[in-house]
């Protein structure tokens, strides 16, 4: 507010504004440098304080150098040689499916009968050959082989001293056709085909004593092929003298299909 008799007649309205402040500069900016410098020095003095007082985390320590030396290593010696495989047993002749030669019957000396009396040759056979001497078993007066045959399919031209014929025969189903339930746990699957490979032990009596399962899909067709090939009858196997015996079959494919 401007007091009343502060204006001269016909003085403007601003020049007692003007007057206010008249001869205080001097001061006042004295006194506002003063107060930059103690806010300057406030500011420097906090800052060295905080740079003393470790406000500032310290500088890492240089790793420290690593040392390596080389050193040249032996030659490394050559692998041991393997072990030598002791020999192989000999192993016994294969049966063969030609039939062997009978075997030879030896000459016959006819001597004329002590006086003591007449030799009684009442239902005694002798096969009479050309052979230096009988080989025994299965013989024929135009037989060839000069070791004993047991083989009874031997026959007059047959090979001379050959293995006994191979009557062998792995076991078979009787039927070629199964009709094997689809596994219930795969009624609802999108599945419509799967195949099981299985092989069959069986009885003299054809029947199945055991089922292998080579191959299979999951989802329970391995044990419904197995159900259905112990269903199943066989004809039995045979060894090598043609009698019956236990044994497999050979590979099944037993195949499940639905529509």
């Amino acid at each position: 507010m401007i007091p009343r008799g502060t204006l001269a007649d016909g003085e403007p309205p601003f020049a007692a504004v003007e007057r206010l402040d008249a001869g205080r500069h001097g001061t006042r900016h004295l006194a506002a440098l003063l107060i930059a410098l103690a806010a300057h020095a406030a500011l420097g003095g906090t800052a060295a304080l905080q740079h003393e007082t470790g406000a500032h985390p310290p500088p890492a320590h240089p790793r420290p150098p690593i040392a390596a030396t080389l050193q040249r290593t032996e030659p490394l010696l050559p692998p041991p040689p393997p072990p030598e495989r002791p020999p192989a047993a000999s192993r016994a002749p294969r049966p063969s499916r030609v039939p062997p030669a009978p075997a030879q019957a030896g000459r016959v000396i006819a001597q004329a009968p002590q006086p003591a009396g007449p030799a009684d040759l009442t239902g005694f056979d002798l096969v009479v050959g050309q052979g230096e001497s009988y080989a025994g078993g299965y013989s024929s007066a135009q037989g060839t082989s000069s070791n004993a045959v047991s083989d009874p399919n031997a026959k007059v031209g047959g090979v001379p001293d050959a293995p006994p014929s191979d009557r062998s025969r792995p076991a078979s189903p009787l039927r070629r056709e199964w009709s094997c339930p689809w596994p219930e746990e795969m009624k609802d699957s999108e599945v419509r085909y799967a195949r099981v490979t299985i092989r069959v032990s069986v009885t003299r009596d054809g029947a199945a004593s055991s089922v292998e399962v080579l191959a299979a899909p999951p989802g329970g067709f391995a044990e419904a092929a197995r159900r259905c090939a112990q269903a199943e009858r066989y004809q039995v196997a045979f060894d090598p003298q043609g009698q019956p015996t236990d044994g497999d079959t050979r590979l099944i494919n037993v195949n499940f299909q639905r529509g």
